[in-house]
Order: structure tokens, then sequence, then C-alpha cells
């Protein structure tokens, strides 16, 4: 009787033991599906604002590139 109630018992814990493996396989699959595919999706669709920017000076009218927000040129901020 003891015989039978062991192996019962070695059973019962192989099977949870076989359960536990099965969640954390699915949990592990699951969760990098869900938290890479808004990224590749938005890889595509969203667009980078450019660093450098066209401005015209408020003081002489002249058309430079910078990546800092000013309104007047080289020039006229030196003066």
């Amino acid at each position: 009787m003891r015989k039978k109630v062991k192996t019962d018992e070695e059973e019962v814990l192989e099977r949870k033991h076989a359960e536990e493996a099965l969640n954390r396989k699915a949990k592990a699959g699951i969760h990098a599906d869900v938290c890479t595919t808004p990224l590749k999706m938005a890889k595509g669709h969203i667009r980078k604002k450019p660093l450098v920017k066209t401005i015209t000076c408020k003081k002489c009218g002249k058309s430079f590139k910078t990546n800092s927000d000013r309104n007047l040129c080289f020039d006229c901020q030196k003066n």
C-alpha cells in the first residue's frame, strides 16, 4: 500500500511540475509577442522631426539653418 501511495504522490508532483512548466512557456511566448508587436508597427508609422530647421532672421531677413530655437542669425546675434 505504501508503494502505491508514493507512486500516486510522485505522479501528482510530476503533473504539477509539468503544468507549471507549460504555464511558464505560454506566458513567455505571449509576453514577447505583446511587447514587440507595437514597436514593430510604430517603426514604420512614426515620422521623426528633423533636427535642423530653416529660419529667417527677424532683423535682417536672411534665411539660415540651425538646430537651436533662435530667431536671429549669427551675425545679428553678435551685434
